[in-house]
């Protein structure tokens, strides 16, 4: 069956959701054996290896002068990334996961509040639906229970996520994908080095099997997957679609990690998922894969 280009866009997508959604699980399974901060830094010091090494093949290193810029992104990626790895370790994927991809709802308000964008009522409507989302995959009513390092860890992660989407969409109106990406990383790498004492991971072949798919399979491959898409398919119609993420990482957490959610979690993920796949049509976001 031939298909064409909108549906290879979509596909696509759908196969970046898939390494993306597995890479938490992946990630989470890491943290058993180095702690978040320098798994992050591991990640970032990798990332940009591979991704500068892409760039400059391209002919894309070139950063028109908005160098400050590309720094401030990355210290903003090594801080969603850090929070996202704690909210994983403590929460579990699902939910952490979950609850950073939240961060379109905060990238919504800057539209309407900061540029003065008209924000349609559905788009409101599905972002109070994605906070209801929000408490009932973190069980706010168990309050005795609740791990509040990871709830806060998880919420800045969809801040910072937000922050991320937005310096991220307007650099590149000026600058390549790749081009931001790998100097995000490479800021990312420089801040994690400069704050956190350099640690080196253990050497069991599961380790090393795990950081090799967290910047290969868990970063480059679905970063070109999603670059490869917004060619062929609008931004909206990518974010939508890269709402897959959250269900594949929680079904994959539960499957191989044995991490169950209950009855009013999942129904909680999935109002989130339904609710930030309206917004991404409103506000088509492109999703910058860092995690």
């Amino acid at each position: 069956m031939h298909m064409d280009r909108a549906q290879v866009g979509v596909v696509m997508t759908a196969l970046a959701a898939l390494l993306f959604g597995v890479n938490g699980a992946i990630a989470a399974d890491l943290l058993t054996a180095l702690p978040p901060a320098n798994t992050a830094q591991i990640r970032s010091i990798l990332a940009a290896l591979t991704l500068g090494a892409l760039a400059y093949r391209r002919r894309a290193t070139r950063h028109g002068s908005r160098l400050l810029g590309l720094a401030g992104l990355g210290i903003i990626l090594a801080a969603v990334t850090v929070s996202f790895f704690v909210a994983i370790s403590r929460l579990g994927v699902g939910p952490g996961v979950t609850i950073q991809f939240t961060g379109p709802v905060l990238v919504l308000a800057w539209q309407r509040f900061v540029s003065k964008r008209v924000v349609p009522r559905s788009a409101w409507l599905a972002a109070g639906g994605a906070l209801v989302g929000v408490a009932l995959i973190s069980k706010v009513w168990e309050a005795e229970r609740l791990d509040l390092l990871g709830l806060g860890a998880a919420m800045l992660a969809s801040v910072t996520f937000a922050a991320y989407l937005i310096l991220s969409g307007h650099l590149g109106r000026f600058l390549p994908a790749v081009t931001v990406t790998a100097y995000g990383f490479a800021f990312s790498a420089l801040a994690l080095l400069a704050a956190v004492p350099v640690r080196l991971p253990p050497t069991q072949p599961l380790v090393v099997a795990e950081l090799i798919w967290l910047v290969t399979l868990g970063t480059v491959a679905p970063f070109l997957l999603e670059v490869g898409a917004l060619k062929r398919v609008d931004a909206g119609t990518v974010g939508v679609v890269a709402t897959l993420e959250p269900v594949i990482a929680a079904a994959t957490a539960w499957l191989w990690l044995g991490q169950i959610l209950d009855g009013w979690q999942v129904i909680g993920g999935l109002v989130v998922v339904a609710a930030i796949a309206v917004v991404q049509r409103y506000t088509g976001g492109e999703p910058t894969p860092i995690a």
